[in-house]
């Protein structure tokens, strides 16, 4: 599978360590908020209330609370399926998970499963959801379609969190007692290694594109940076006092760090591997969700009762690429509604090479793929009608293209206005 190539990157329009990260809201939502989950197509923000046994419903355009619904006993990790409006929560005192249909604001099922569930991940592309259970030590695998545990994953010892890379179909389960990170292989639901991180490891997020995977180690104050290729830790960033919740912009390569000790969150350049701000919030701050449509970052304060809503106005890159001498991708218009024009243009010492474009969702996953592009020439002009792979037509909002020839690469943000 081809991995997209965020490292090492130039900046055309702004420049990559740049972040003026904001706050520009602050919403009251119910007790104890842990968890958050983000849906970047309907803009909704979904969060648990550990105390009020209920889960907030956000709008993201106007920064309120829509509905509240209740939930099972003591709901802590949020997942979602953008693809198929679900959102998932598990109640640690109630050993299950209540699924709700994002449409109606209901729940719609409750599904068992092991002792203690915590964290929760999605992938959207097979439609799995994943159930770490800190007491049972494993991981419940469940199939979206038809809401039930389809198979029970033994893993280290207290699992907590859970990132999913819907790209190579890989899970990772931050286990709290073993300091480490089991990988799960999805398309065998089997723990294939176990990566040794910092101590006490929380929250997991996973960039698909750069296909790193970030682990909140909360005693050691750290977030450790685990490369998918060769599953091995390849750099520890140093943030605020005792992280919990992490969070990745999959689009601007920024992770968002909740620090529950120091009352702050840590913003990492995905780039550099490096903190390039921290922006103070409410008062033990725990789950952490990004909308990159919006470049807006919810904060659970736990004991505020309230969600901080963050902006990183350093976050609108248009365009990425690895050499501003070979490859240039321009999208005529853009935004754009019916179709745009989509013109590559090839320097002379990459033609003739294997070439192709791809556009990716906000969740990551690959919506559009042009493929045997004639790189030959010196500019190739495509015409891009906003549907899918399959035909259908996409819904409004981020989209981000992709056109790759030979061991260059070139990037760019796209809208889609319905």
């Amino acid at each position: 599978m081809k991995r997209l190539l965020f490292l090492s990157l130039i900046l055309v329009f702004t420049i990559s360590g740049f972040s003026q990260v904001t706050v520009i809201d602050t919403i009251g939502v119910g007790n104890s908020p842990v968890g958050v989950g983000v849906n970047p197509q309907t803009n909704r923000i979904y969060v648990s209330n550990f105390g009020s046994d209920s889960v907030s419903v956000i709008d993201g355009t106007g920064d309120s609370v829509i509905a509240t619904i209740g939930v099972g006993n003591s709901p802590f990790g949020v997942g979602v399926n953008p693809q198929t409006d679900r959102i998932y929560v598990t109640n640690i005192n109630s050993d299950n998970v209540f699924v709700i249909d994002g449409t109606g604001d209901s729940v719609i099922v409750t599904i068992g499963v092991g002792n203690s569930p915590y964290g929760v991940g999605v992938n959207s592309q097979t439609n799995r959801i994943y159930v770490a259970n800190l007491v049972s030590d494993s991981v419940s695998v469940i199939d979206g379609t038809g809401d039930s545990v389809i198979a029970t994953i033994g893993v280290g010892n207290t699992p907590y969190g859970v990132g999913v890379n819907p790209q190579t179909n890989r899970i990772y389960v931050s286990n709290v007692n073993d300091a480490n990170v089991s990988v799960i292989d999805g398309t065998g639901d089997l723990a294939i290694a176990a990566i040794s991180v910092g101590s006490n490891p929380a929250e997991v997020g996973v960039n698909p594109q750069t296909n790193r995977i970030y682990v909140a180690n909360f005693r050691s104050n750290s977030v450790s940076v685990i490369d998918g290729t060769g599953d091995s830790v390849i750099s520890t960033v140093g943030v605020g006092d005792f992280p919990q919740g992490i969070s990745v912009d999959t689009l601007t390569n920024r992770i968002y760090v909740t620090n529950s000790g120091s009352d702050n969150v840590s913003v990492i350049d995905g780039t550099g591997d490096s903190v390039i701000a921290t922006v103070g919030v409410g008062g033990f701050p725990r789950g952490v969700g990004v909308n990159p449509q919006t470049n807006r970052i919810y904060v659970c304060c736990n004991n505020d009762g309230t969600v901080w809503v963050l902006h990183d106005e350093g976050a609108g890159v248009e365009e990425f690429i690895h050499n501003s001498q070979t490859l240039s991708l321009n999208i005529t218009p853009n935004p754009f509604g019916k179709s745009t024009q989509l013109v590559l243009n090839i320097p002379a010492d990459s033609r003739g090479k294997n070439a192709g474009f791809s556009i990716y969702n906000v969740s990551g996953r690959r919506v559009k793929t042009f493929s045997d592009i004639n790189s030959t020439s010196s500019q190739i002009t495509l015409s891009w009608d906003g549907k899918g792979n399959s035909g259908e037509l996409l819904s409004s909002g981020l989209y981000l293209g992709v056109f790759k020839c030979g061991n260059e690469e070139v990037q760019k943000k796209m809208i889609v206005i319905r």
